[in-house]
């Protein structure tokens, strides 16, 4: 990337994700996954399944109990820790296109250098 951008070897490549819009390598990984779960919701139940308060969290997707950390881990387990803290207005997009754009301009937008920091970013409502 420092080659392609004709920088110096000291340059952080931070600047460079964002000047030329290409997602670090685990914020790569957050938007397969999410769009992993995105892609199979049809097979899992949302909050809103479960009871009809009109919660804030009412489209978020339930944990699964895990006993070992094997199962923690998982790609289905992470996927929905990951899509459940995903804004609301990114998460009730029907289209799949069109979430999965919205789904990279806002990982763009954050940069999440790892998954930790991702899963312990607060949002703020906004508009994209």
């Amino acid at each position: 990337m420092k080659l392609i951008s004709n920088v110096g070897r000291n340059t952080s490549c931070r600047v460079l994700f964002d000047t030329l819009n290409i997602l670090p390598l685990p914020s790569m990984y957050m938007m397969e996954i999410v769009y992993y779960i995105k892609m199979n919701i049809g097979g899992l139940d949302q909050n809103s399944v479960r009871h009809n308060y009109n919660t804030c969290h009412r489209s978020d997707l339930p944990l699964q109990f895990c006993r070992n950390d094997s199962l923690k881990t998982s790609i289905n387990n992470m996927g929905v820790k990951l899509y459940n803290k995903l804004p609301n207005h990114v998460k009730n997009l029907e289209n799949l296109q069109l979430f999965r754009k919205k789904l990279k301009y806002f990982l763009l937008l954050q940069t999440f250098y790892s998954v930790d920091k991702h899963l312990s970013y607060e949002y703020f409502p906004q508009k994209m």
